[in-house]
Parts: C-alpha cells; structure tokens; sequence
C-alpha cells in the first residue's frame, strides 16, 4: 500500500496510506481510521482492502509518534485537543470537509475527542474497545483511576516516564503480552498472585496477567525463564514487524498518550458544557466480551451520552476484535454506513461554509 505525506501548518509531518476505491469510482464516503497502542497503520490492513473494495476510500494516518510520521519528544504534543487538531488539519490538507472516523484502542479514545473538538468534520463516528468517557467535572489521576477500577492499572504504569525504557528492553516481553490470544493461559508473572486476581487480570481479555497494579513492570523485569510462548492473535511474522517499528521509532511517543491526563481534563474543563456528542451524530461501537480493559458497565452508561448509539458486542473476542473478528468488524462497519447512508451530517449551508474554508 502506498505511504503518502504531508507537513501540516504547524510544521509536523504526518505519513498515511491513502487507499481508492478499487473500482476507481467515485468513494461512496472517505473512511478515517486512528490506530491505537501499541498499534501501527498496519493493523487495519484487512479493513483497508476489504473497504476499498466495497467502494470506499480509506486514510489511515501513522499516529503521532508512530511509524514515519514525527515524533516530538514533548508529552504535551500527544494530548487529545492536539492530536484531533493535527488530524483536522491533514483533513484540510486532504481537501476533505467531512469523513467517517473510524478508530481501535487509543484511536477510539482520539476519535470520541475528535468528536468533541471537530464536530463538523465527521458524519459518522465507529468506535472500537474503548468507550466514550465524557469530559469530567473533577480530575482523575492515573493512580486514582487504577484504583476506582483496578484492570486500568496499567495506564498508571504506562504513564511513568520509567515504563518507556522498561519496556523498549523488553520489546519481546511487552509483544508477547500485548498481542496474546484471550485463550492464552500459561504466561506467569515473577510475583505470584491469587486465584481471584487472574481470573481479572488478563491482558486485554486472557489470563496472562498485566493489566493489575505492578503486573506489567513485574512481567518485564522479572524472570524470563517464567515466561513461556503463547498463542498470539497476530503472526509471529507480524510480531517482528511490529518489534523491528518500536525498535526503530522507540516508546516514548506511543507511552505519551497515557501522560496528559491533566491536560486533557483542563482543555475540556475550559472549554466547558459547550463540548459533547453532535445528537445527530450516528455511533457505532464495538467491544469484545473477553477484553478486561472495556468494563461492560462503561459501555451500558454510553446511552447517557451518546443520543443515536448502535452497540455490537462481540462475543468470545478480546481487545483486539479488528484482527480476532476482521471480517465480523469489517462487515458491521459496511451494514452500519449502508443503514445510515443517506445521513447528511450537517446541514448543506454549514458544508457549504466548511468547504469554502479549505
């Protein structure tokens, strides 16, 4: 698939795959997928040709960070009003006033923000594993969050500035646990743990214990000759892909989305009750009923929020459902956008305006 580029007005470079339609049509609608962590544009492969072919044209950017786009070395770079400020500014370079945003993982958690921060660049919004948490009132420190919900303890370690390091030594560790398959049972932490804690504590669905308070750190800088190989929901070809990119790029950009908690509560606490989900917006969210990370109860309080909300929930499948379920995933995105296709998003006279500022 061809690398495309662009350095946008505030002088980052951003590097995407741009795929047409195969029929060399006109696109029925320009689909916008955000990977997330520790992800690279590579992980909507699938989707990228399966969508094209169905028609559509599909942008998938390298995160910030990621990949060959820049990677600024300043934590403030990745908080969320930023990163949906780039990727509108790459919609404008791209000529495209509105698209439907697509996005897994830390994707998802910057496409609900792009939803708040550009409401009238998206007709649609798909969102995957991770659900809509609306700005808050009060905030939440990593090691508050962990504790109130004990399976996002690991964002507390992630957002450590010790983790990077720990976790660019342990590459192969860090793959291993991440990339597991829900059924994967067998890999053991250096410090032991109770029958009741790793039925919880799965890594993004399976028994393989991270998520918990101390698990990951104890899981890289323990003993390895604990650890055993596992079944992964990617190929082992894949994995050195993946393992030769963080090599190379290096964990601190991906690590940084974990470490602006506080700028993203006080970017939203200015900016006040005047950010929330457009009610006309159609959403469609997807989660796997093996994923640890994606607490079911999340999901039921979306409805609160989220006024024209369409929940799949996958069954059996961990956190990494557009690889574990692709052709489920993929296929639930074509029936969503044929069943919304003739949803306009915003009235003609605002795209009009829209389009006539890019």
């Amino acid at each position: 698939m061809k690398q495309h580029s662009t350095t946008l007005p505030n002088g980052r470079t951003y590097y995407f795959v741009d795929e047409p339609p195969v029929s060399g049509e006109i696109p029925k609608a320009t689909l916008f997928c955000f990977h997330g962590f520790p992800d690279q544009w590579y992980g909507w492969k699938h989707q990228i040709v399966a969508w094209s072919n169905a028609g559509y044209r599909v942008i998938v950017p390298h995160m910030l960070g990621y990949g060959s786009t820049d990677k600024p070395s300043d934590p403030s770079a990745y908080s969320t009003k930023n990163l949906t400020n780039d990727l509108a500014l790459l919609l404008d370079a791209l000529q495209l006033p509105q698209v439907v945003v697509i996005g897994h993982d830390w994707g998802a958690a910057v496409a609900w923000r792009f939803a708040l921060w550009h409401p009238d660049r998206l007709t649609h919004l798909i969102t995957m594993s991770v659900p809509y948490f609306p700005p808050s009132k009060t905030y939440i420190p990593p090691s508050e969050a962990s504790k109130r919900v004990p399976t996002f303890a690991y964002q507390e370690y992630f957002a450590n500035t010790a983790s990077t390091r720990e976790i660019e030594s342990n590459l192969d560790t860090f793959l291993l646990a991440v990339f597991q398959s829900p059924n994967a049972t067998n890999l053991t932490p250096s410090q032991p743990i109770s029958s009741n804690e790793q039925n919880s504590a799965g890594g993004f669905g399976a028994s393989i214990p991270f998520v918990l308070k101390g698990h990951m750190q104890a899981l890289l800088t323990g003993d390895k000759s604990k650890i055993k190989h596992h079944p992964t929901v990617v190929s082992n070809h894949e994995l050195e892909r993946y393992h030769e990119d963080f090599s190379k790029g290096g964990m601190n950009g991906p690590l940084s989305y974990y470490r602006n908690t506080r700028s993203r509560f006080d970017d939203e606490r200015a900016a006040g009750s005047t950010l929330g989900i457009r009610p006309n917006l159609p959403v469609l969210f997807m989660f796997g009923t093996k994923d640890s990370t994606c607490p079911k109860g999340f999901v039921d309080r979306m409805s609160a929020f989220v006024r024209d909300l369409k929940v799949v929930t996958l069954e059996d499948v961990g956190h990494w459902v557009l690889i574990e379920a692709k052709e489920r995933t993929t296929e639930e995105v074509l029936n969503f956008l044929e069943e919304r296709k003739d949803h306009v998003g915003l009235p003609p006279h605002s795209r009009r305006l829209l389009e006539s500022k890019l």
